[in-house]
């Protein structure tokens, strides 16, 4: 085990998650509905950021208006976390994702990871047991 790998893997990883907060801070989901008449933005940093209902729109009712309003900001909403997921995919890595979404079973993940683990601890104590009998301890 290389302690400055260990440290430069640690600091791109920050590095990767910085970045994810402030692109995904900046991220714009969009959303419309009633063929386009209505639009919705969901904005990274939370809330809706625009509703916009064309003119043409208020020949609907009310009600048909208000649905569409709803359906347009879900849509903005599920684009926003479309986008979200697909950048935090880019930082913790496409098998982290498919657990967390349900699309890999985390047992299988722990599994592979506590075999990662020890084999890297098993490589970390013949570097010791090495280094002991260089030096004679």
């Amino acid at each position: 085990m290389d302690p400055d790998r260990i440290v430069e893997d640690a600091l791109r990883q920050m590095r990767a998650v910085e970045d994810f907060q402030r692109r995904s801070a900046a991220m714009v989901g969009r959303g419309e509905a009633l063929g386009g008449l209505v639009t919705a933005e969901a904005r990274g940093d939370g809330g809706l950021s625009a509703i916009t209902i064309d003119p043409r729109a208020m020949r609907s009712s009310s009600q048909e208006i208000g649905e569409a309003t709803l359906a347009a900001a879900r849509a903005a909403i599920e684009d926003l976390q479309q986008q979200t997921m697909a950048a935090m995919q880019e930082v913790v890595g496409g098998e982290v994702m498919d657990a967390l979404t349900g699309k890999a079973d985390p047992t299988k993940l722990m599994a592979e990871a506590e075999q990662k683990f020890r084999m890297s601890a098993d490589d970390a104590l013949a570097e010791i047991d090495k280094l002991r009998r260089q030096g004679g301890f």
